[in-house]
């Protein structure tokens, strides 16, 4: 545990955020954690029906500090958490974590950097998809990889039941890594050398791509490419198929639920 002596900062959103910094507490106690941050207190936020309990709940419940930008939190610890941060991490405030840090990534890498990994995975027609833990670094995700899992992309998959098993597993490799950070067996992986090796290819993906698509109306597409678009774009609340893809594609019935997809696959 010597990497978290001298104060853990958490940083995330959305509901797996919180079931993470919960199992941090349980497993090493609130004096582990320094501080938190996350979104604004009190702010209604779109993720708002995956969890009961926001982070600033959280942190209020066990007393500990709560930090609404990241300026703030240079001054609280020497080890970094994120857990779905939207934000980039400045050099300047990575460079105040003497003992680093680590963030859960939604997708697999170095394959999916950047955003919205599981519509594009949809979209690339891939049969798999992941979940990864790695080092910070000032390059966007390209930090050495200390845990990942991979899973099968089902039929009839949509980018809101990717985004929710993403997350299941996301939570089990989270504790998983954790535990190993605790007891000094997690072993790093360098994306640089999977690279260099052709092993992996490395990409970057970002949210004016997903722009792009839902005002790409124009673009001449096969009835299988609709139908693909479609589950791709359909990640409610955050976004939604256009109406002029609805009315393209409007007789399919979907299956948009974990649940609906384990039924079909038992």
């Amino acid at each position: 545990m010597s990497n978290f002596t001298d104060g853990l900062v958490f940083a995330g959103t959305r509901g797996l955020a919180t079931r993470c910094i919960l199992f941090i507490i349980e497993s090493c106690g609130k004096g582990l954690v320094s501080a938190i941050l996350g979104a604004r207190r009190h702010e209604k936020t779109w993720w708002s029906g995956e969890t009961t309990e926001e982070l600033w709940e959280i942190a209020d419940r066990y007393g500990i500090p709560y930090c609404e930008t990241m300026e703030e939190i240079s001054q609280y610890g020497g080890f970094l958490v994120s857990v779905i941060w939207p934000n980039i991490f400045p050099a300047h405030i990575l460079a105040q974590f003497n003992r680093g840090g680590i963030n859960l990534h939604p997708a697999p890498l170095p394959q999916y950097r950047g955003s919205s990994a599981r519509t594009h995975a949809i979209l690339n027609g891939d049969k798999t998809f992941g979940v990864t833990v790695h080092h910070l670094s000032e390059q966007l995700d390209g930090g050495d990889i200390i845990g990942e899992l991979r899973f099968p992309i089902l039929a009839s998959e949509t980018a809101f039941s990717l985004d929710t098993r993403a997350q299941l597993y996301g939570y089990a490799l989270f504790c998983e890594v954790w535990l190993r950070l605790l007891d000094g067996s997690a072993t790093p992986l360098s994306q640089a050398a999977l690279i260099a090796e052709g092993k992996r290819e490395a990409r970057l993906y970002t949210t004016r791509m997903i722009t792009e698509l839902l005002g790409s109306a124009d673009v001449p597409r096969s009835a299988e490419q609709l139908e693909r678009l479609y589950c791709a774009l359909y990640r409610p609340p955050l976004y939604t198929p256009p109406k002029w893809l609805v009315k393209r594609v409007p007789h399919h019935e979907r299956l948009v639920s974990v649940g609906d997809l384990i039924g079909l696959t038992s």
